[in-house]
């Protein structure tokens, strides 16, 4: 029998329980242990563009769709939204025709590029279990637009670092419209962003939490 058993989110912990029920009322709990990124692999971004990043395994979990329907709507809104913008500016990026950029196994290097010069990043999975992409955006100091599901629920803090939306194209592009129409509050959500995943989903506090976890396992066999 393990001494513990870790799991990357309390989603993940959720769905442990829902599946392994007879464990679960033996009292068996898994532990979470957020997975970490390297923030210092991104810079303090000097510019950006009116661009719409999405990055995703190319699958059909992933939504993908509801990005491309999020930006077709978006386009049809009111013109209001692209006040002293040309619309023609705005575009979409899938890294994985018209202003929708398609790029297939893109290199660390052009991943870390594509963060720094985009506006914000869709998430656009239901029910993920963690989302590593999210943290990314955060390190790199962007704001992301995510479903108000799984692991981004509780990585991502809604209205501060980015907007927690309904899976649907409408509530995704009205968030995607504020920031188009509010540059400054992108900002600002970037710089909070940056600061929320240096707290809590650094290599140091990943670290710290993994160091406390195996000092209490250890001290439980001692005993």
């Amino acid at each position: 029998m393990a001494d513990v058993i870790l799991v990357n989110s309390k989603f993940t912990a959720t769905t442990f329980a829902n599946t392994f029920k007879k464990l679960h009322a033996r009292g068996i709990h898994p532990v979470v242990l957020y997975p970490a990124v390297n923030v210092y692999q991104f810079d303090k971004p000097h510019s950006c563009k009116l661009n719409f990043l999405s990055i995703n395994r190319f699958e059909r979990k992933k939504n993908i769709d509801l990005a491309l329907s999020a930006f077709a709507m978006l386009r049809n809104l009111e013109e209001d939204v692209f006040k002293n913008r040309d619309t023609a500016d705005v575009t979409l990026t899938i890294a994985v025709f018209d202003r929708v950029n398609f790029i297939t196994s893109c290199s660390t290097a052009e991943r870390n590029a594509l963060l720094s010069e985009c506006l914000c990043v869709l998430y656009t999975p239901k029910d993920e279990h963690l989302g590593i992409v999210p943290l990314e955006a955060m390190a790199a100091y962007k704001p992301v637009i995510a479903c108000d599901s799984g692991g981004p629920v509780e990585t991502i803090k809604n209205e501060v670092v980015g907007f927690l939306c309904n899976p649907t194209p409408q509530e995704f592009s009205l968030s995607m419209a504020k920031l188009i129409q509010e540059p400054q509050m992108a900002k600002k959500m970037g710089e909070n962003a940056r600061h929320h995943v240096m707290e809590s989903f650094s290599t140091k506090i990943f670290g710290q939490h993994l160091n406390r976890l195996l000092a209490y396992v250890a001290r439980g066999k001692e005993d």
